[in-house]
């Protein structure tokens, strides 16, 4: 039984590409998936030649429309360009498709038989337990792809793999929620996992594809095994997320062997049971559940009960214990960008009233600046600023006369990086060039206000330090 595999999927128009992109990323992959489907037509008759280009096995596919290809033709045009498989040392065929003269060329060819399905719409994990009654014979590898409805469908899928029988098969959650089957393939008992060259990401981004050196380089997919420490970030969507990338820094200086994964969840509780289960050693948490988790907490330290939040969750001793390190981040993270050891007396204008906001303004008291909590819903506002002896109002009242020396930007608006005002949290200020701005967001690396900060030369930056400094603590935090 073989697992762990890296195959990277080619898409291009022309073999030519394909060719092209398969040597570029040899170094990084175990074999290629030649999606003969997205081939311009006048190609299809040099199929056959595509496995002499290739420095290493190859895979055939020609997915129909209804199974999430670009094969519009009929079936028996199919099956004839399938025809073409004797080179390939795979060939996917569905798991409907019964044709004896192909499986009587592949089985003279050698050529090993995926017989997949592939289920688009949100479905349960159970369809794995059926898969093994796909195979046609015990040489075939059976496929599973499917889209989870959510993290506990995901939870359900790791613990059913470990009751299927060693076999070579292959295991696929698609989409965003079913993305960490992509990185603990060999943990499902999957022959292999699926990636995209970055070129043609837009391809199968949307079914869950990365790219092979991220997949190496930032989850280091290969050293993965049965003693690697996971720990996890959560939130929803969780479209755009550093903290893999940032936590796997600190393992390679500690020469750890541990790993980050995103694990996308609508419901903070199945986010807490995936990674129970899994044997996490912690969580981070960001939007929308930083509140939301004190209600799953055994234990918490003392700056989550007075912030109301927390953005961390160590999983010990069967105990969930919940921090906030997000004011730790922020506090080294505004020293250093303003070069300068204290904040006291400083005038700082806090942008919004969510979880972020409410650690930042807990750092600023703790510093003995003078702020004020800007939001859209006032009594939000008003119950931060309240605990600390802060003023308060709504963000439509926020203008020039406001006169701080520190705007802290902690809402959500500008994480699409559009330019239009209903990405600006307050377009009706006008900046003197005077007011610095700190910026939480920090992807995009420059949001709308920051933007126009930038034009009135104020000093800017964006929160990607903040992120670093709470992960290092984060980081000690789960390995402790």
């Amino acid at each position: 039984m073989i697992t762990g595999q890296v195959c990277l999927t080619l898409t291009a128009s022309t073999l030519e590409e394909d060719s092209l992109l398969a040597k570029k990323y040899a170094p990084y992959v175990d074999l290629f998936e030649l999606r003969a489907d997205y081939l311009n037509e006048e190609e299809y008759e040099h199929i056959s030649d595509f496995p002499s280009f290739c420095p290493k096995p190859c895979i055939l596919t020609i997915r129909r429309e209804e199974d999430g290809g670009r094969f519009a033709g009929d079936e028996f045009d199919r099956v004839m360009l399938l025809a073409q498989l004797a080179d390939f040392d795979y060939v996917d065929l569905e798991a409907d498709l019964e044709v004896k003269s192909l499986l009587k060329l592949a089985d003279m060819a050698e050529t090993r038989i995926i017989r997949s399905a592939h289920y688009f719409e949100p479905t349960s994990a159970d369809v794995i337990l059926r898969m093994d009654e796909m195979a046609r014979s015990p040489y075939e590898i059976p496929k599973v792809a499917f889209m989870p409805e959510n993290a506990g469908e995901m939870r359900k899928l790791f613990e059913l793999a470990k009751t299927l029988p060693p076999k070579d098969r292959i295991i696929c959650a698609m989409g965003n929620v079913g993305f960490p089957s992509r990185v603990l393939a060999d943990r499902l008992g999957s022959f292999l996992t699926f990636t995209s060259p970055k070129e043609l990401i837009g391809h199968t981004g949307s079914i869950g594809h990365i790219d092979p050196e991220t997949l190496l380089d930032v989850y280091d997919f290969k050293n993965i095994n049965s003693d690697t420490a996971l720990c996890g970030v959560t939130g929803w969507p969780l479209n755009v997320t550093s903290s893999p990338e940032v936590h796997r820094s600190f393992y390679q200086v500690e020469n750890r062997n541990a790993v980050m994964l995103p694990v996308p969840a609508e419901k903070i509780e199945e986010a807490l049971g995936f990674a129970e289960m899994l044997k996490f050693k912690g969580l981070a948490v960001t939007i929308p559940h930083k509140e939301a988790l004190l209600n799953y907490l055994d234990e918490a330290d003392e700056a989550v009960k007075t912030i109301g939040a927390a953005n961390t969750v160590v999983f010990k001793d069967g105990k969930r214990i919940g921090y906030n390190t997000d004011w730790i981040g922020f506090t080294k993270a505004l020293k250093h960008f303003l070069k300068t050891d204290s904040v006291q007396g400083k005038r700082v204008a806090v942008l919004g009233s969510g979880g972020a906001a409410k650690a930042i303004a807990y750092a600023l008291h703790k510093e003995k600046a003078n702020a004020t909590i800007f939001a859209r819903n006032i009594a939000k506002a008003k119950a931060i600023a309240d605990k600390y002896g802060f003023s308060c109002a709504t963000l439509s009242e926020f203008t020039s006369d406001c006169k701080p020396d520190i705007i802290v930007q902690c809402t959500s608006v500008g994480l699409q990086g559009q330019s239009a005002t209903e990405n600006d949290p307050i377009p009706q200020h006008e900046f003197t060039g005077k007011e610095a701005l700190y910026d939480i967001i920090y992807k995009p690396e420059t949001t709308p206000i920051m933007a126009r900060a930038n034009n009135k030369g104020c000093l800017t930056a964006n929160g990607l330090s903040m992120l670093i400094e709470q992960a290092r603590e984060q980081n000690r935090l789960f390995f402790t």
